[in-house]
């Protein structure tokens, strides 16, 4: 797995914290809340973790878990693409259509992400292209 699948829309710091009910500081130091970015640009919150209730618990325990051993980006992308102990749902569709959230903890441990995204290359762009022959 070399590209990742992502779900928007994505929410900025504020509205994240705003639909969880807790501060913008808050918001960031939730184990249970998958983000990308954050280094130069303000981070981004994946609109699936929220419901009219706040954070979806039935997401936060799997995340927390899952982040043990994944970054944020490995875990969005597992839970987007379709899974063989789903039935072929993703993790999402499994979710949204009632299913049991054991059962996808199983999942997460037999076919769960198996690995980070390849890192990226800090080279200058011209070090990673052979010299063309004069």
């Amino acid at each position: 797995m070399t590209e990742h699948i992502l779900i928007g829309h994505f929410l900025l710091r504020r509205e994240a914290a705003r639909r969880a009910g807790i501060s913008p500081e808050e918001v960031t130091q939730r184990p249970d809340l998958l983000r990308i970015g954050g280094t130069w640009l303000e981070e981004v919150y994946f609109a699936f973790q929220f419901d009219e209730s706040g954070i979806r618990s039935d997401l936060g325990h799997l995340v927390r878990e899952l982040r043990r051993s994944f970054d944020d980006m490995t875990i969005a992308d597992w839970l987007a693409r379709p899974n063989e102990a789903l039935s072929g749902a993703t993790p999402l569709r499994w979710l949204a259509a009632g299913g049991d959230g054991e059962h996808l903890a199983k999942a997460a441990s037999s076919a769960g992400p198996r690995e980070k995204p390849p890192a990226i290359s800090h080279q200058p762009e011209s070090s990673r292209w052979p010299k063309a022959d004069s």
